[in-house]
């Protein structure tokens, strides 16, 4: 009964038993296979993270015209390249310098001397000898006897003796102008395109007559003749290139609601010589003042802009040492100073104010000329220049087409571009193609020291890829995980700057797990 009992309880135990190491490799298959499909799903989700890095990559223009260093062991011809480099870069470096010089004189012109011409003539009309001159010759047709017919005799009475006065100015070419540019300045003229006119180049024209009262009893209402610039309708256009010689080099018209005039016409009656006083004021671009006799003696200038009469007393007080030694900004002013400005001491950001007490607008220029009514036409025996500053817009001209051919939407900047752009990525293959060589070439020296050190270099490159820490010894913070077992056994490994990171990692993993369970307690306690 033992025997049998005993049996029967040990098949009993071995079916069990088998039932059971049945019962295990299935979880274990159920295991494993769980496991690789969650390491396929992160995988998945590696290639993704990667291949839209590689994407985002790809979609970047190359930048980079460099080659390897180590191309040069291979490659003599490739320090040429690099010497066409650094001739590239200073090239480029003296364009930029260039390009702001330019950039920076645009903002101030420079200004060139021209010469406006002033020509003063009269007219006459219906004088008493130009009468005589026509009866005669009348009374010779009608055979010299007869009478002259009834209305040439009233047309003869209502001829009323005049003369008209001209006040004409011609802005002279540069003497240093060329055939070619003279021959353009001559054909701009003729058409009236950026010609300067007369009128364009004052500001007022004031005409004094010295008639006679008692022959004009009008109370000398037209005595006086005045003529003023108008204010201009619209903002002044720059010049039109390429249309002239006289249009690159002169200032650009000032529109207004009345017509440009080349000269000034003004017509009276009378038959008797009259004197004419002509007073000018011209237009002077920037406006000149007239600088007051004491300070002007002091500084040796009559007559300039305000720039340059501040200018001019800059350089007295230089050159006199009135700046203050503790605090630049203070000018300690010498005797004749005193007088004029009447006090010790000044700051220098305060002169100009002061300095406009002594500025008064320019003297005008006066021309004297009698109107002679003898002859038909009778011009005075002189012209009178007048000098004028002006901007030497033919260099402003050259400066523009200069910069215009570093425009970025240039057909030669967009050539430059595409060839930039084709060195770029001839340079990456040359990269690539040495990596490879180099990939290569160590993998034929020691294959296997070779594979140890690309599948780490791989490893890091992922790590830094997708911002975590995979493969490796130990699960530690920071770049630990990176290390190989040999670099973990030496101490300079721990002495670089990841271990700071790495413990600040540490500590805020700790931190957080620790405020993450004092969290869940009370939710625990309160069940």
């Amino acid at each position: 009964m033992y025997s049998a009992g005993a049996t029967g309880a040990q098949s009993a135990y071995a079916r069990g038993a088998s039932a059971q190491a049945a019962a295990q490799p299935a979880q274990q298959v159920q295991q494993q296979a769980q496991q690789q499909a969650q390491r396929i799903r992160v995988r998945n989700h590696y290639d993704i993270l990667v291949g839209e890095g590689f994407r985002g990559t790809k979609r970047d223009r190359p930048t980079d015209r460099s080659l390897p260093p180590s191309l040069k062991r291979q490659v003599k011809e490739s320090a040429v390249y690099a010497d066409l480099q650094r001739m590239e870069r200073k090239l480029d470096w003296t364009i930029a310098r260039k390009r702001a010089e330019l950039m920076d004189s645009m903002g101030k012109p420079p200004r060139v001397k021209r010469t406006l011409r002033v020509f003063v003539s009269n007219t006459c009309a219906n004088q008493p000898f130009q009468l005589e001159q026509k009866d005669g010759g009348a009374a010779e047709e009608l055979d010299g006897g007869d009478e002259l017919d009834a209305r040439t005799k009233e047309k003869a009475a209502q001829e009323v003796p005049s003369w008209t006065l001209r006040i004409e100015g011609r802005l002279l070419d540069p003497s240093f102008r060329s055939r070619a540019g003279a021959a353009l300045s001559a054909q701009a003229t003729a058409s009236r395109i950026g010609a300067h006119k007369f009128s364009n180049l004052i500001k007022s024209c004031v005409v004094e007559l010295e008639r006679d009262p008692a022959l004009y009893p009008d109370g000398g209402q037209g005595d006086v003749v005045e003529w003023h610039r108008p204010a201009p309708a619209v903002a002044p256009q720059p010049p039109v290139p390429g249309t002239g010689g006289s249009t690159a080099t002169e200032h650009p018209l000032i529109h207004s609601a009345e017509p440009a005039l080349d000269g000034f016409e003004i017509k009276r009656t009378g038959s008797v010589p009259v004197k004419a006083k002509i007073v000018l004021y011209p237009l002077y671009v920037p406006e000149r003042y007239s600088v007051a006799q004491p300070l002007a003696q002091l500084l040796d200038v009559q007559e300039d802009t305000r720039a340059g009469v501040l200018s001019a007393l800059w350089g007295y007080i230089k050159s006199r040492r009135l700046l203050d030694d503790n605090d630049h900004r203070v000018v300690r002013l010498d005797a004749p100073l005193q007088a004029l400005f009447r006090t010790p001491t000044i700051n220098f950001h305060h002169i100009p104010e002061v300095l406009h007490r002594f500025l008064h607008p320019p003297q005008p220029i006066v021309l004297e000329y009698v109107v002679h009514t003898d002859k038909a036409e009778h011009k005075h025996p002189f012209a009178f220049d007048i000098e004028l500053e002006m901007d030497d817009w033919a260099v402003r001209t050259r400066q523009h087409n200069v910069l215009a051919r570093f425009d970025a939407n240039s057909a030669t900047s967009n050539e430059i571009a595409a060839l930039d752009e084709q060195i770029a990525q001839t340079a990456m293959t040359i990269r690539n193609r040495a990596a490879a060589r180099q990939f290569f070439t160590s993998f034929a020296q020691d294959p296997q020291q070779h594979l140890h050190t690309w599948i780490a270099s791989q490893a890091r490159d992922l790590d830094t890829l997708l911002g975590t820490a995979h493969g490796g010894r130990g699960d530690g913070a920071g770049g630990v995980a990176d290390f190989g077992a040999e670099e973990m056994r030496h101490a300079e490994t721990f002495q670089g700057a990841w271990v700071n990171e790495a413990v600040i990692v540490t500590e805020s993993q700790r931190l957080a797990q620790r405020l993450q369970e004092l969290q869940s307690r009370p939710r625990a306690e309160a069940k």
